[in-house]
């Protein structure tokens, strides 16, 4: 058997439980696991990757990206160059550079699946706060999100217009993008599919938080409970579809049940699959990594 060196991008905690499984998984199937941080790691042209003092990571058969971190423009504009220069130098990369930026944009993540005819929700996005003021007029009930972020964290529904005035108004005043998304009416609970290689491994419905008043996120790391679900067609093919058009090769979609049927709300080009593996009782980290030996070897 070829044993392979794949790497694993952290940013602030290696003993995060999701990079931890990996690590655990990767080894498991007898090849080595090098985890390291983005900043950590200098390139040079032609191929050649270095991880602080002098390790030389070049023989990397792939890499699994859980972050790139915070920083600058610059910062995060090498990082995601340094992801693309390892797929030119033959590493395979997962997610896919591009891929995991799209996804990790909202804007750029929404656009690509409504050109898909993947139902999204209706979503503002801009600089201008009359125009952002004038669509939520016209909308009415809507949820204020950052454009890139995680967890529902950073997410608010104010219920309220001046609220919601004074919300976008900050986050303008900021110099930040002003992202606004309609609120659809559904079930208290979203769907979140776990797709690996275009199959839905497991899904799960996340319900609202018990006894939490005014709470509208499902997440559960924010307190919500996690039941496990089986998919109908319609649904299992709307989150296969969307990890197609994003090139995922493994996402965790969150869908609503609109009185339209299936609408995404996002792919997670990182996801965490904790609650996942508790209903499911499946290994994802071990399917994940066999998704990527797969990529590896064709």
């Amino acid at each position: 058997m070829v044993k392979y060196l794949f790497g694993i991008s952290y940013h602030e905690n290696v003993n995060n439980w999701a990079t931890k499984s990996l690590i655990k998984a990767i080894r498991a199937k007898g090849h080595e696991a090098k985890p390291f941080r983005l900043p950590d790691v200098a390139a040079e042209i032609p191929h050649r990757f270095t991880h602080l003092e002098e390790e030389d990571l070049s023989d990397m058969a792939g890499v699994i990206i859980r972050t790139i971190g915070f920083g600058t423009g610059d910062q995060i504009t090498f990082r995601i160059s340094l992801l693309e220069h390892f797929e030119d130098a033959g590493i395979y990369v997962m997610n896919p550079a591009y891929s995991f930026r799209r996804a990790k944009d909202k804007y750029a993540t929404l656009t690509a699946l409504h050109k898909a005819g993947i139902k999204v929700p209706r979503t503002f996005i801009g600089e201008n706060l009359e125009a952002a003021v004038h669509f939520v007029e016209e909308v009415g009930d809507v949820i204020i999100k950052p454009l890139i972020g995680a967890r529902g964290m950073g997410a608010m529904r104010p219920q309220h217009p001046e609220l919601t005035y004074r919300a976008m108004k900050f986050i303008h005043q900021l110099g930040q993008v002003i992202y606004v998304q309609e609120v659809i009416e559904k079930p208290d609970r979203d769907i979140r599919a776990f797709v690996i290689g275009n199959q839905v491994v497991g899904a799960m419905y996340r319900y609202l938080p018990k006894g939490a008043e005014n709470e509208w996120r499902t997440n559960v790391h924010g307190g919500g409970r996690a039941e496990l679900t089986k998919l109908s067609e319609e649904y299992e093919e709307c989150a296969i579809r969307t990890a197609e058009v994003l090139k995922l090769d493994y996402t965790g979609v969150d869908i609503i049940e609109s009185k339209d049927g299936p609408c995404v709300i996002e792919a997670n080009a990182s996801p965490s699959w904790s609650a996942l593996s508790r209903v499911t009782g499946l290994d994802i980290a071990g399917m994940i990594i066999d998704r990527l030996i797969e990529c590896v070897r064709h």
